[in-house]
């Protein structure tokens, strides 16, 4: 297939497609995105706002492309590169960001009409802690451009360098940023439906928990999980244990309740049960319900008692086949920290999907269930994002204040749309729970498909939000 789009090899476009990247210095950021969304034979200029304009006009120059910096040149663009890492970092206090969120979009509309059609504008920038309040500040730019112009992807720049240091609170190890991308298309009322919600900045300020175990955890993290065994393949979208493992020993203590209303198989409860938690759940699936039960009795009380050597555990476990909407204080009494991980919408109801054909060949079920009170199988979007903002509220209620709940989900391509579903569950939240920072689980051992090849940059997406809030009730 011939590559109109810029030009390079199937060879160089397929590594940039992975949806996080890990880079030591800005240099090469800005040497891969130039190589990446610039085409020489378009003959025109390349925008910039940021604070290294030398690195990056010298990057452009090697690859025979003319830099200009966008707010002093009235110029065509192939694409404008905005870079607010060093402007972020200064900002003191809300007002400021503001401040400089408008005049961004001041920029970018201004600009926007120099921009050649079906090309990029890509804004790097990052959140921030202020005085223990953490501020979405990327994803609030990405709502706001997002009125005006095509929010078509996401990377996370994974860095190696701890943030600065913040006790009393969660704050992870390592840093991290996002790149946002956006493409000028045909003007579409979908653009300004986008993002609905407006609480971004309304987070409130994180307070110190007894129940913040001393454990460090990074913002980003590569996972390979085990092989799934007969049993737990037969769930189509299992999370792992050793994920779960790692945020029940850093938000809950020894012996405490740990609660997943999405229990599946029993990724929650198993990993609960061997970091010496006692866990619970419900699960609405009555099949999977039961692979989840079997799991949890087998590891409690193993059949074969003197074939392995296992220290034995003493914790509980309860599992309910119900809705998670219908539980209440009676069915759970106690519980300390919630990890889950929902329905990514009703994507495995999307036919021609790569899994599914692997699934169906192998004569396993493709989605959830058939029943129709499966958040799975919602198919309006706002009703399935307003559906699990319900639940976790209730479930946050009846939760130990100042104990945390950690949601594992990622934002949604479907039919040519980006849905930030991780941004708007956590905008619905936000006025009611207190968001932390978010850390990412990467993914590194998926095979990369070349979607968009020659035409247009669309990322395989290898990063789950991990999204933890703080309960104030």
């Amino acid at each position: 297939m011939k590559n109109k789009f810029n030009q390079i090899s199937s060879k160089e476009w397929l590594p940039y497609q992975k949806s996080f990247q890990i880079y030591q210095n800005k240099e090469k950021l800005y040497k891969d995105t130039v190589r990446f969304f610039c085409n020489k034979r378009l003959k025109k200029s390349i925008g910039y706002y940021g604070k290294d304009f030398h690195i990056f006009s010298k990057i452009c120059e090697q690859n025979k492309l003319k830099a200009l910096k966008i707010n002093n040149e009235e110029h065509d663009f192939q694409f404008i590169l905005i870079d607010l890492t060093e402007d972020i970092k200064k900002i003191k206090n809300e007002k400021s960001f503001i401040n400089l969120r408008n005049k961004i979009l001041r920029s970018i509309k201004e600009k926007k009409e120099n921009l050649e059609h079906r090309r990029f504008i890509c804004i790097v920038a990052q959140n921030k802690v202020i005085n223990k309040k953490y501020y979405p500040f990327a994803w609030e730019i990405a709502k706001h451009v997002g009125k005006f112009l095509s929010l078509k992807d996401e990377k996370i720049i994974c860095l190696h360098r701890n943030s600065p240091e913040l006790k009393d609170i969660f704050h992870p190890k390592k840093s991290h940023s996002y790149q946002l991308f956006f493409r000028k298309d045909e003007d579409d009322e979908r653009n300004k439906k986008t993002f609905k919600r407006n609480n971004f900045l309304k987070n409130k300020s994180q307070k110190k928990s007894q129940k913040l175990a001393d454990f460090s955890l990074d913002s980003w993290f590569i996972l390979k999980p085990q092989r799934r065994s007969k049993t737990e393949i037969l769930h189509p979208a299992k999370y792992p244990e050793e994920l779960v493992d790692l945020f029940v020993k850093k938000f809950s203590l020894r012996d405490d309740y740990v609660f997943d209303p999405m229990s599946g198989t029993g990724s929650t409860q198993i990993a609960s049960l061997k970091a010496r938690r006692n866990a619970i759940g419900t699960e609405l699936s009555p099949f999977f319900c039961g692979i989840a039960e079997d799991r949890c009795k087998e590891l409690v009380n193993p059949k074969q008692k003197n074939l392995f050597e296992t220290d034995k555990i003493n914790n509980s476990f309860k599992l309910v086949q119900t809705d998670a909407r219908k539980i209440s204080k009676k069915d759970f009494k106690k519980i300390d920290y919630v990890i889950t991980s929902p329905p990514y919408w009703d994507m495995l109801n999307m036919k021609g999907a790569e899994n599914q054909a692997k699934r169906i060949d192998q004569g396993l079920q493709t989605n959830y269930s058939e029943d129709k009170e499966d958040y799975g199988n919602i198919d309006d979007y706002d009703l399935f994002v307003n559906e699990l903002k319900d639940i976790y509220i209730k479930i946050s209620k009846m939760m130990t204040p100042g104990s945390f709940m950690t949601i594992v989900v990622k934002n949604i391509k479907k039919k040519g749309r980006n849905y930030p579903f991780a941004w708007d569950l956590s905008n619905e939240l936000i006025p009611h729970m207190t968001l932390c920072n978010e850390t990412f689980w990467c993914q590194d051992d998926i095979s990369i498909a070349p979607f968009g090849y020659g035409n247009t940059w669309v990322s395989n997406t290898f990063h789950q939000y991990c999204l933890t809030f703080q309960v104030r009730n």
